[in-house]
């Protein structure tokens, strides 16, 4: 009451004094100081009204607005503005946007076009992450459409349009190296899933129609896959492709072969070629790689298979075997390879191990007389010094 009294003391005063503001403060100070706070108050609602009235219209305007974006990102950070000042700016900013929420979607689904599967799998995520945003900040408004379109657009983008996206992406892969990055962001997101399954098990279906056997670009695909980051993909791919190679019926392209061969898999081609069971292949790889590459292995790897073919295995073991005659290392490796006494018979293999011994022995002479003249001359060096060492007391 004091403050409303002080108040009304002061216009009483300011009537009397005709307004003369020097003369009202000198005689009531107090109620001017009242009087100023209550105008004061007065300018700050009318301002905050002002302002609040300003940031409804631009947020109002935002909502148009946000349509004439002409990139992805411009739109996405008027998106993100949008849903923070939603619960700020009123039912009328909420009404606006009800009315045009279906023409805010549908033009930022055009934006995503031009983006790789990459880069959708993360503007998805941001979309549905602010879609969720606005769900919840629209329902103090009591408005159940706006409130629940974003709530199920915020779900739906990710479950039904993402994933068609997705799906889209991969059919139409051939899947060599320069996809491994985006497969892989494909198996990340899926790992976010309730069921990752769901875009997995497809995923990996569509790979395996491609011929592991044929396909060079998908065995580089396969060979470029990482166990953390390509996840399930990984562990199906890698499966198929062992099946393959350590398979004896199925037929692997020299392009396949050649590729393993020169990129450290040679092993895994020797095992290949020497359990191989199709004749007809294996005949075929014959007349391509046996002594016709730089590779020992690979040759004896044809000689071990026991499936019959147009072949002159002998032959070539007895090349090599007079080629080096003198070698008892390289002989012994000869007899050690598989097949290898059933390709040159009893008879030959007799002579080589007579030839080896003989070797060794002539190795174990010529071993002995080394160390005796060895010996020898460390004798007579011993002999000597102590020749001159005698001479030399003699002297003293």
């Amino acid at each position: 009451m004091t403050f409303l009294n002080n108040i009304k003391d002061f216009f009483n005063l300011a009537k009397e004094l005709k307004f003369d503001l020097v003369q009202i403060y000198a005689q009531d100070p107090n109620g001017t100081y009242a009087f100023l706070s209550v105008l004061l108050v007065i300018v700050l609602i009318i301002v905050f009204l002002i302002r609040k009235s300003i940031k409804t219209s631009l947020a109002i305007k935002l909502v148009s607005n946000i349509q004439n974006s002409s990139t992805f990102d411009e739109y996405n950070n008027k998106l993100e503005k949008l849903s923070k000042e939603l619960p700020k700016r009123g039912l009328k900013l909420a009404d606006t946007l009800n009315s045009q929420k279906e023409e805010i979607l549908a033009k930022e689904l055009i934006l995503l076009n031009d983006f790789d599967i990459k880069e959708k799998i993360v503007k998805y995520k941001q979309i549905s992450e602010h879609y969720a945003l606005m769900a919840k900040n629209s329902k103090k408004y009591k408005n159940e459409e706006l409130s629940s379109f974003y709530e199920k657009k915020s779900k739906s983008l990710l479950d039904d349009n993402l994933d068609l996206e997705i799906k889209k992406y991969y059919k139409k892969l051939t899947f060599d190296e320069k996809d491994v990055e985006y497969v892989n962001s494909i198996v990340s997101y899926a790992n976010t899933r309730t069921n990752p399954n769901e875009i997995l098990d497809e995923l990996t279906n569509t790979i395996n129609r491609y011929s592991y056997a044929f396909n060079l670009d998908l065995f580089k695909f396969v060979k470029a896959l990482d166990k953390k980051q390509s996840g399930a993909v990984y562990f199906n791919c890698t499966q198929k492709l062992e099946e393959v190679i350590q398979s004896k019926e199925n037929l692997i392209s020299t392009v396949i072969l050649s590729y393993m061969l020169e990129n450290g898999e040679k092993e895994k081609v020797y095992s290949y070629i020497s359990n191989l069971e199709n004749k007809i292949y294996l005949q075929s790889l014959y007349n391509n790689y046996f002594s016709k590459v730089d590779d020992q292995e690979l040759d004896f790897s044809f000689i071990a298979n026991e499936t019959k073919i147009d072949s002159d295995y002998k032959n070539y073991i007895d090349t090599k075997l007079t080629n080096n005659w003198s070698d008892t290392e390289f002989m012994n490796y000869v007899l050690e390879a598989p097949r290898v006494i059933e390709v040159i018979g009893h008879s030959d293999y007799r002579s080589i191990l007579e030839r080896i011994e003989n070797l060794q022995k002539e190795e174990e002479r010529d071993a002995r007389v080394t160390e005796a003249l060895d010996t020898a001359n460390k004798a007579y060096k011993l002999a000597t010094e102590a020749k001159e060492l005698a001479e030399l007391n003699y002297r003293d």
